[in-house]
């Protein structure tokens, strides 16, 4: 039986190793200098070079050859682990021995000093798998193994091994192997072996390996079965496309033509290409035209020197927005493991689906909206219920205004502190407002003759009832936070809106310098008048209404009693008498 070439060709030193020179170089360091540790280990993406390299490890250390010669594959030790037939060297699968049990057994043996090499080493790859039973046995001994005893732990799924071990290991992270690398080794084994491969052929292969030597070596062991390996074998073999499909894909989906894309994929599909792999593919080059579009397209070495230029064209007539989605949509796709009575069906959808995407609209804070409707609009944060602060617009101007028509509501963005203004209203807030069509319009600042929020005893009405609702909108949310212990007390003789709090420390942080500003430059914006306020305790507060309305009593008693006086003198020709 012919041995697979993939362990034929299976690295037997540290110079074979491709793809993982930062590890090789850390290794080889390692042996020279003696810093030799008790545990290693190895993670990365499979058929990287994982279980090799803690072979290469095993008969390392063990070699009888000088450190800088290591491993040398001529001595007694290289040739019984090349064989297979080491004993010091314990390979456990841990898939299959993931129980307490087995790690107990192993650890038993693990005192016995070695019976032919100078170090014990177990290389216990899929560590991962291990319960968490079999990790706590494993963690002792891991942490102080005897001094004849190595430990190599290899993994794919590096996350899912406890910290507790981690952090008693070296720990190697493995990289995918670069396409060149890939290519180069497929070439020295197509020169060794006498089989002939077109390039383009050996391309292939490597792309379809994503990185993985063990899966590139494989698939080109199973095409080397008949005659020599063109590329028009591979595609057919792996339902792979031409390129020029993949370009004809993509230019249909730049200028949003439907049809011509459409067509494209079901000429590929009727000739024989995996609808899978074609969007796996379709996916690559829109990675790589994403990468183009945001100024990395040197990282992308999948074009040639021709295809280039016209990626890039392409990369410039594509929004990053609509690259995106579309990478989404044709990798949903390829990773979808089942097909329906359809094959390609999915591939189309992702294609129309991607087509069809159109950037988002961009607007700015000041842009206008005409609306045509007779009553005026007042424009309000989406955030702010609408009706709260309609009526603060609406009953902040005048009696008249109140009693005009409600406006509609609005719902554009705005940025904090909001203003509303209706556009076109007069600038006395006695003065009749005429029906007529009205733009939204947002201000920076309040009309310089604006008066004192305090003398507009509807507006101040309105905070009171509508305050739960206004403070929502309060940024930072701390101070809003803050508000929310206050309610409006009315206005003082300085015209200034009078907040009352129940607690002194509300009070107090609300009427630092910094919070004050904050509120009143919100609610100027928000009511398009001058607010100043001032914050007082509950125990400090008398309302002034309450003052104003003793006063009036009085007036109006005064006015009374004036009267009685006047006609007294007019009827009866009293003369009023005169103190004094």
């Amino acid at each position: 039986m012919a041995q697979a070439l993939y362990r034929r060709w299976r690295p037997q030193t540290f110079d074979d190793v491709v793809g993982q020179e930062h590890i090789v170089r850390t290794l080889r360091h390692a042996l020279r200098t003696g810093h030799i540790h008790h545990a290693y280990l190895l993670a990365g993406p499979r058929g990287t070079g994982k279980t090799t390299t803690a072979r290469l490890i095993a008969k390392a250390v063990n070699c009888q050859a000088p450190a800088d010669e290591r491993p040398c594959n001529q001595c007694e030790i290289c040739q019984a682990v090349n064989d297979g037939r080491l004993m010091d060297l314990v390979e456990i699968d841990a898939a299959s021995n993931t129980g307490v049990d087995n790690i107990r057994d192993l650890l038993e043996k693990v005192g016995y000093r070695p019976a032919q090499a100078t170090y014990k080493v177990y290389v216990v790859d899929e560590v991962h798998m291990l319960s968490t039973a079999a990790f706590n046995a494993l963690l002792k001994t891991l942490e102080e193994p005897p001094a004849h005893v190595i430990f190599v732990l290899a993994t794919t799924e590096v996350h899912k091994i406890p910290e507790t071990i981690l952090s008693r290991c070296q720990r190697f992270e493995f990289r995918r192997i670069p396409l060149e690398a890939l290519i180069g080794r497929l070439e020295t084994i197509a020169a060794a072996e006498g089989i002939q491969a077109e390039p383009e052929a050996l391309e292939l292969i490597a792309r379809a390996a994503t990185g993985s030597m063990r899966d590139a070596i494989s698939l080109f062991d199973q095409l080397s079965a008949g005659d020599a390996i063109t590329a028009d074998y591979v595609r057919l073999m792996l339902g792979a496309e031409r390129r020029e499909v993949i370009r004809s894909l993509l230019s249909s989906w730049v200028d949003r033509d439907l049809s011509g894309g459409l067509s494209v994929i079901n000429r590929a599909i009727d000739g024989g290409a995996d609808p899978r792999q074609l969007a796996r593919q379709t996916a690559d080059f829109l990675r790589g035209l994403l990468l183009i579009r945001l100024g990395a397209g040197e990282t992308w070495n999948d074009p040639t020197t021709e295809e280039r230029e016209i990626f890039n064209e392409m990369a410039q007539k594509a929004d990053p927005d609509r690259l995106v989605a579309a990478v989404r949509y044709f990798s949903d796709v390829a990773a979808k493991q089942r097909t329906g009575w359809q094959p390609q069906l999915p591939l189309e959808l992702a294609f129309v689906e991607a087509t069809l995407v159109s950037p988002p609209a961009t607007a700015t804070a000041a842009q206008t909206v005409a609306t045509p409707q007779a009553a005026p609009v007042v424009a309000q944060p989406s955030a702010a219920p609408s009706r709260s602060t309609l009526t603060l617009a609406r009953e902040g101007a005048s009696s008249r205004t109140r009693n005009a028509p409600a406006p509609e509501d609005s719902t554009d963005a705005l940025d904090a502190p909001p203003q509303y203004r209706v556009a076109g209203a007069p600038a006395d807030p006695l003065a009749r407002a005429e029906p007529a069509p009205q733009q939204l319009a947002v201000e920076s600042a309040p009309p310089a003759d604006s008066t004192p929020l305090a003398g507009d005893a509807g507006t101040v009405d309105s905070l009171k009832i509508n305050w739960g609702e206004i403070i929502k909108q309060v940024q930072p949310v701390m101070l809003g936070a803050l508000l929310r212990d206050a309610t409006v007390g009315g206005a003082d003789q300085e015209g200034h809106v009078v907040l009352v709090f129940q607690h002194t420390f509300h009070c107090e942080r609300v009427s630092q310098e910094a919070n004050l500003r904050k509120v009143e430059d919100y609610l100027t914006h928000t009511l398009n008048q001058t607010v100043r306020i001032r914050c007082v305790l509950e125990q400090d507060w008398q309302a002034p209404k309450a003052r104003s309305r003793g006063k009036a009593k009085a007036a109006a008693l005064s006015i009374e009693e004036d009267e009685l006086i006047r006609r007294a003198q007019e009827e009866l020709g009293a003369v009023p008498r005169l103190n004094g």
